[in-house]
This record gives C-alpha cells, structure tokens and sequence, in this order.
C-alpha cells in the first residue's frame, strides 16, 4: 500500500535522479486472489488502483526504471544492467581483498587485538 514509489517516480522524471535503478513492486500475485489480500506489515494493503504493485510496477517502467516482467526475472534484470554499465565503463570492476582468516580460538583472537 501507500504511493511513496511514485515520489521515485516523479524523481526520475524529473532528472533529480539520475543513476539507474533496477526495481519491483511486490504483491502482484494479490490479482490472483478473489478477496483483497495483505502482504508485508499491517499497511500493506492496497487502497485503490494506483497503490497496487502492477500499477507501480507499470509506472516505473514508463518512467525509465529497469522493471522485470515478472519478480522471477529479477535477478536476470539486475544481471543485464550491471553488466551494461561496466561495458559502457559506468562501473569499474575491481579484485575484491583477501578474505582473513577466521581465528578458531576467540579467546586467542580477543589477546591479538
């Protein structure tokens, strides 16, 4: 519930935001179902057209937000957009440091500092 993701919207459109922004809605399944249905916290249900997820979900995407079809295609849309802005050179990829070793001993760990 709520139109908070329309602030976002309109700060995209705006050009106050700028840097891309890979996003989804949950609870577009509650279309599914025969009775209105609540997900998340007490607030979460939707109260009127423009607060369910597919009318968000729809929104973002028009206003430029990378927006899967569907929440499974997620991680395949975050995937996509980050590989884009590393060919285009936005990102640069650098080696992660060596992972330290997890001292097995935390009493002889705390003595080291």
């Amino acid at each position: 519930g709520g139109t908070d993701e329309y602030d976002l919207v309109e700060a995209v459109k705006k050009g106050r935001i700028t840097k891309p922004i890979v996003a989804w809605c949950v609870g577009t399944c509650a279309s599914c179902f025969a009775t209105e249905v609540q997900f998340g916290h007490a607030g979460a249900q939707a109260r009127g057209d423009m607060e369910t997820a597919a009318a968000k979900n729809k929104a973002m995407k028009e206003a430029g937000f990378h927006v899967p079809d569907s929440f499974d295609k997620l991680p395949e849309m975050i995937s996509k957009v980050y590989t884009q802005l590393v060919e285009e050179g936005v990102v640069k990829e650098t080696p992660e440091g060596e992972t330290p070793q997890v001292p097995m001993d935390y009493t002889w760990a705390k003595k080291l500092g």
